[in-house]
């Protein structure tokens, strides 16, 4: 197993009520727990994410956000609180709506999350699947309230990620738009270091942290067997890239 450049994650729709309440958007990514969903449910490896840029990135070494660093049972408390301070309880249930494209793992992997919300907070899930054109036209549209989501970088460097939260991103489905997000992106992108570029892409991750427009959830992994007969093979390749030259025969 290798890890490679793909994360899994919900967007929330942050210009749709009540996901326009970053304590709602906090309080259903707290509740996720990423252990179970990459190591239960998945279980080939996948990494609990808590950045959209997944570590292996080149140039990228961020450290945990604060609620990456609770246990599991701290996030739920906080969430509840959240929630309850956004106006959702017993008496007002928050109910809405998941999509995600047909496949049955996004099946899997909606169906425990959806019990994780139900469990700890009391929010009722309608799971709703689409075929794929028919799900990205509905996500492009905005005619949803959480969706999932993946993205693969296109390259080996965090921006091929974080530049998709900027505003005038056209894949940016979850509609983020922060004036400050997009500030300190379009420094990273003027940087001429490689270290004050880092500084403003782990700037972008704890803003994505505090804003919380998406929930990270995972973190793709590929799965091989590979003959210890076969030498040459990159197991720290991110993008995945493996040519046939480089390998070779151990007799």
């Amino acid at each position: 197993m290798k890890g490679n450049l793909c994360s899994y994650y919900y967007g929330f729709n942050n210009q749709k009520a009540p996901f326009d309440d970053v304590r709602v958007r906090k309080a259903l990514s707290y509740t996720i727990d990423r252990d179970v969903v990459a190591n239960a449910i998945m279980g080939q490896g996948q990494k609990p994410a808590y950045f959209l840029t997944p570590e292996i990135t080149a140039g990228f070494n961020p450290a945990l956000p604060a609620y990456g660093n609770m246990t599991q049972e701290e996030r739920i408390a906080e969430a509840k609180k959240l929630l309850a301070e956004a106006g959702f309880d017993e008496a007002n249930p928050l109910n809405f709506t998941l999509l995600y494209n047909t496949s049955e793992n996004h099946k899997k992997v909606a169906t425990a999350i959806q019990s994780m919300w139900k469990k700890d907070l009391g929010v009722n899930v309608t799971l709703e699947n689409q075929e794929w054109k028919t799900y990205l036209d509905t996500r492009r549209q905005g005619d949803f309230d959480v969706t999932r989501a993946g993205w693969c970088g296109d390259y080996n460097e965090a921006s091929s990620f974080l530049s998709l939260m900027q505003s005038n991103n056209s894949s940016n489905d979850p509609k983020y738009h922060s004036e400050e997000y997009d500030a300190v992106m379009a420094k990273a992108m003027a940087a001429t270091s490689d270290e004050e570029r880092e500084a403003l892409y782990i700037e972008a991750e704890k803003l994505l942290a505090r804003d919380m427009p998406i929930a990270p959830i995972y973190q793709y992994v590929t799965s091989r067997l590979v003959s210890p007969k076969v030498g040459g093979y990159a197991v720290n390749n991110a993008e995945d890239k493996l040519f046939s030259k480089d390998m070779y025969i151990v007799e």
